[in-house]
Formats: C-alpha cells, structure tokens, sequence
C-alpha cells in the first residue's frame, strides 16, 4: 500500500460488501435460532423455547459484533469464527427438513448462511480485509514513532 485511500474511495468499494456479510450473519441467527430450537428442543413450553431463542442469540449477534469490529481493526483473522458460526448454523438447519417447519422459512435459514460464507470469502472482502491489515500496520508504525518522542 503505497499511499492511504481516501476514506471515501475506500468505504464505497468495500462497505455494501461488509455490511453485506453482517447482515447476512444476523439474518442468519434470526432465522436458525428460533428453528434449531424448535426442532431439537420440541419438549421445551413456548416461553422457555422464546426465552433460550433469545438468550441465545443475543449472545451469537455479541459474537458477530465482535468479530467484525476485529475485522474492521485489521485483524483479519477473526473471520474464521464468523465462518465456523455460519456453517454450524447451516449444518444445524440442514436436518430439520423432516419437521414440518414453514419452506421459506427453511428455505432463508439454509440461504442466509450461504450467502454470509459467499460475501466472506468474495475477492471484495478480502481484498478489505488485507487493506484494513495494512491500515493497521500503518498505525501501528506511527505510533512506535509518536513514542520515540
């Protein structure tokens, strides 16, 4: 990276891919959640089953804040949590065919985590994501300078 980008140049080439990927990780948990436990906890009351949906993914959008303000600091190797929580929620989702769940409902919550691990592993994002490794490297370097003072 021979000079800095202009932070407009930079956030219309990356952002729509990045907010992109974070959409599709929260559209996925909205979706899986609810029916991973609908379907593998069927004995749980509808308050327990509402209250462990939300509990848990509260906890799972945490995660996926987390990893991306990471990503968004350069350090992009915290994409591999989002990938492995992308592909549990579809491996999760993939058995629950024989339940008698809604088909589009089923439908979105196999499409959304392919289409957050497709944005994930676009040129575009990592394109980003070697950028933003750079960036970080930059501002690493001029605040050993700074210190030197």
């Amino acid at each position: 990276m021979n000079e800095i980008p202009s932070i407009r140049s930079f956030l219309s080439k990356y952002f729509p891919v990045f907010m992109g990927a974070i959409f599709a990780s929260i559209f996925t948990l909205v979706f899986a959640v609810p029916l991973f436990f609908d379907s593998y906890f069927q004995d749980l009351s509808m308050e327990s089953n509402a209250k462990y949906s939300f509990l848990g993914g509260i906890g799972l959008t945490l995660v996926i804040v987390h990893c991306n303000f990471m990503i968004a600091r350069g350090r992009a190797q915290w994409v591999w949590p989002l990938a492995v929580l992308l592909g549990l929620c579809f491996l999760g989702v993939l058995p629950t065919i024989g339940d008698q769940q809604h088909t589009l409902i089923y439908v979105l919550s196999l499409l959304f985590p392919l289409l957050g691990l497709l944005l994930l592993n676009s040129k575009r994002h990592r394109e980003m994501r070697q950028k933003l490794v750079e960036v970080r490297h930059l501002r690493q370097a001029a605040i050993a300078k700074y210190k030197k003072w």
